[in-house]
């Protein structure tokens, strides 16, 4: 879950080329999209109470996912 907070609160998430398997940065640190849809199968063999609050949390991420970017300003970093 931590690979997926962090990727979705990561300004510059719309600057990668998150369909690019060649990307040497998921190698060392994982492929958020890929930590995404394993917790997707989780929720699936999760009892319906633990899988409706991992819902619920997740549901915060996918949220921030699902906005715009904020600019990218590379001198912040």
């Amino acid at each position: 879950m931590r690979l997926w907070k962090d990727y979705v609160h990561r300004p510059e998430r719309q600057l990668w080329h998150d369909y690019e398997w060649g990307n040497v940065h998921w190698y060392c640190c994982g492929d958020p999209l890929e930590a995404r849809a394993l917790l997707h199968t989780v929720m699936q063999a999760m009892s319906p109470r633990n899988a409706r609050e991992l819902r619920q949390v997740l549901s915060r991420f996918d949220a921030v996912w699902n906005q715009p970017s904020p600019p990218y300003d590379p001198s912040e970093g």
